[in-house]
């Protein structure tokens, strides 16, 4: 397999996956983290294993400067392909970082509120660079491209589905980042709102290069507003009963938006849950419930 084959394989399965960790939906018995999975780059032709921590941020830096420079100059077709290509490079030296820097991220939680100026001052680096420090779970942090990022950069220089698709992402993904940084809650609201847009953009799109990582997005965040997270679940797994302000959410939601696919989605999971919570033990009525909303989903976006 070329390089190019697998730039793009990279890219395909990473653009947008960044959120897709955020959103892991499994039963509030299992655990109280926020995010369940983690996955880093480990093919030999993307980790620069042999460069330190200082060697990557400089390299970043450089990176990140070659992009400015040839933006400037990039048609729309040629800024797309400078995103897939760069997307592909910033991925490869931050999963690196993660590498070099081990011994910090996995005392970084420990430290709190009181962090030595020698983390304070790498905050700081990585901050300027676009970098921050993402809460992966209870005891686990990595470095994570700030939200908006690409989208900032790219804004009128590619094509309006693109930017878009990106604009989506950087929504996406900045709920995360404002709960950990701004401890702001991830309201009904904004979940709403995001699922409504994604429906939108895969339902106007449907030939948009990049449509099946739009349609996993909508997929993802779709769950993630039926079932919420760990941490924040929509119902109650051991008595098998919506929270109330889930439940008055999604019937709100049916009834005004009935014809929108998510509306249709809600809807049926919303009869399901109800004519089996008698049917099943917890576990079980959880793990139903799960394959046949996915299922749905699927029905109504393929």
């Amino acid at each position: 397999m070329t390089k190019n084959y697998i730039y793009i394989g990279l890219f395909l399965t990473s653009v947008l996956v960044s959120c897709r960790k955020e959103n892991s939906v499994l039963p509030n018995s299992e655990s109280t983290d926020t995010i369940t999975e983690i996955q880093y780059t480990s093919d030999p032709d993307y980790v620069l294993s042999n460069k330190n921590a200082q060697e990557l941020i400089v390299h970043l830096e450089d990176e990140q400067n070659d992009l400015k420079r040839k933006l400037k100059k990039a048609n729309k077709k040629e800024a797309e392909a400078l995103y897939i290509d760069y997307y592909k490079r910033f991925t490869t030296i931050v999963d690196s970082l993660n590498l070099a820097e081990i011994n910090t991220l996995n005392t970084y939680h420990q430290m709190g509120t009181a962090k030595h100026d020698t983390i304070l001052r790498k905050q700081n680096t990585y901050d300027k660079l676009g970098l921050y420090f993402r809460k992966v779970d209870s005891t686990t942090y990595d470095f994570k491209i700030k939200p908006g990022f690409f989208y900032n950069l790219f804004h009128n220089k590619i094509s309006k589905e693109f930017e878009e698709y990106l604009r989506l992402g950087y929504v996406e993904h900045k709920l995360f980042y404002d709960q950990q940084t701004k401890n702001e809650k991830i309201t009904l609201e904004s979940q709403r709102n995001l699922i409504i847009n994604w429906e939108k953009f895969i339902t106007q799109h449907k030939d948009f290069k990049f449509i099946d990582s739009a349609k996993r997005s909508y997929s993802d965040n779709m769950m993630l507003y039926l079932f919420g997270t760990p941490a924040k679940p929509t119902f109650e797994i051991s008595s098998k009963k919506l929270y109330v302000e889930n439940e008055q959410e999604y019937i709100s939601f049916v009834k005004q938006n009935p014809n929108l696919i998510s509306a249709e989605i809600t809807k049926s999971f919303l009869k399901h849950f109800y004519v089996n919570d008698k049917n099943f033990t917890s576990e079980k009525f959880y793990v139903d419930l799960k394959e046949f909303t996915k299922k749905e989903i699927s029905e109504h976006i393929k």
